[in-house]
């Protein structure tokens, strides 16, 4: 018996699963954040390479939080030095 063989997704299923325009994704593509099979002209992306995408992102959005949390943290530790040098 096959293997199973994964479903591919077209740009427009891939846009619509995302919630983003098919422009999103295309510039994805040209920024080598997502890539992507091309049978003839048609545009296509296996299951695992969303995933991959995916996770970056929410590594990105981690990563960004973070930065956010220890800027807060130094915006703070400098306004209680300024409140304890007056």
């Amino acid at each position: 018996m096959p293997e199973s063989v994964p479903r591919l997704l077209t740009l427009l299923e891939l846009a619509e699963l995302l919630r983003v325009s098919p422009h999103t994704i295309r510039a994805w593509i040209r920024e080598g954040r997502l890539q992507l099979l091309r049978l003839c002209r048609r545009l296509l992306f296996h299951p695992t390479e969303i995933l991959r995408l995916l996770g970056e992102t929410e590594a990105t959005e981690a990563n960004e939080k973070a930065a956010d949390s220890q800027s807060a943290a130094k915006r703070g530790m400098r306004n209680a030095d300024a409140i304890t040098q007056t």
